[in-house]
């Protein structure tokens, strides 16, 4: 068979399902890397040879694993609103999301306000952020974030609460992808380093479209206003990060997803008022 026809030869069903396999895989990964959630066969699907030589972190399905933790909050909203109060159970959406994300962009969050208040030269902020002990920015920081999480939560209905949830946390997540592809990185190397080198512009491109339909078909116009909203804070945030550090870093990439869960939730407030 001559190179050209081979060229025009249609996948085969094994081709299709080693692609759709390597996406499932992906999938995992992400999942794996933003919360503490195992889908079915991870452990199956990573032995073996790695199927491609970038960071395995499917940074193209950040949006879907937002999906899935909201679907999981909204499952606990609609379980417990009609058992406890409004107060109580915004707490137990802030601790659900606290324990489904492992705590990560919180963390992130903290750290990145101790370096960016904390230190005056660009090194002694990125040698603040190093740090694992956290400092009175980082607690403010982080008491703050969760009171206002808190006292959104509880500003909306019942029913207000599950579109709130599917719309901000997809879109939070949409945000890392759009940070990694946009802004440099602080540090020649590191784990922002080495996620940044896997989002090339296709995979963004479906980041950009999974995160759209979903938002679209949670809430329609109002969806991606707040999707909109919640792009343009994100962008915004990381430019101001960048002028500060000279690029952004793991932890600047948790406070920007923290910043744009926060930025969502309140614009559903201004909407539900």
């Amino acid at each position: 068979m001559t190179p050209d026809k081979r060229d025009y030869m249609l996948p085969t069903r094994h081709d299709l399902w080693k692609l759709c396999l390597n996406h499932y895989r992906r999938l995992i990964a992400a999942a794996g890397f933003l919360s503490i959630l195992s889908l079915p066969g991870n452990r199956r699907l990573f032995t073996g040879d790695v199927v491609e030589a970038s960071p395995l972190m499917g940074a193209e399905y950040f949006p879907l694993v937002g999906l899935l933790l909201a679907a999981l909050l909204s499952l606990l909203a609609l379980l417990f609103a009609p058992l406890v109060p409004q107060l109580v159970l915004a707490a137990l959406l802030v601790a659900g999301l606290i324990v489904l994300t492992g705590g990560l962009h919180l963390d992130g969050l903290m750290d990145s306000c101790d370096g960016l208040f904390g230190g005056s030269t660009r090194e002694r902020k990125l040698e603040i952020m190093r740090d694992s002990r956290v400092g009175s920015f980082g607690v403010l920081a982080g008491g703050c974030a969760l009171l206002l999480k808190f006292a959104c939560f509880a500003s909306l209905s019942k029913h207000s609460l599950p579109v709130a949830l599917l719309v901000t946390l997809p879109s939070a997540r949409w945000t890392l992808v759009l940070a990694l592809r946009v802004f440099p990185g602080a540090r020649a190397t590191g784990l922002g380093a080495t996620f940044r080198q896997a989002v090339t512009p296709d995979r963004l491109a479906l980041a950009c479209a999974l995160t759209f339909a979903s938002v679209f078909l949670t809430a329609q116009l109002s969806g991606l206003i707040v999707w909109g909203t919640i792009t343009a804070v994100a962008l915004v945030s990381g430019a101001w990060i960048s002028r500060k550090l000279g690029g952004l870093t793991g932890d600047t990439y948790g406070a920007i997803a923290e910043i744009a869960e926060i930025t969502g939730l309140l614009a559903f407030v201004l909407f539900h008022f």
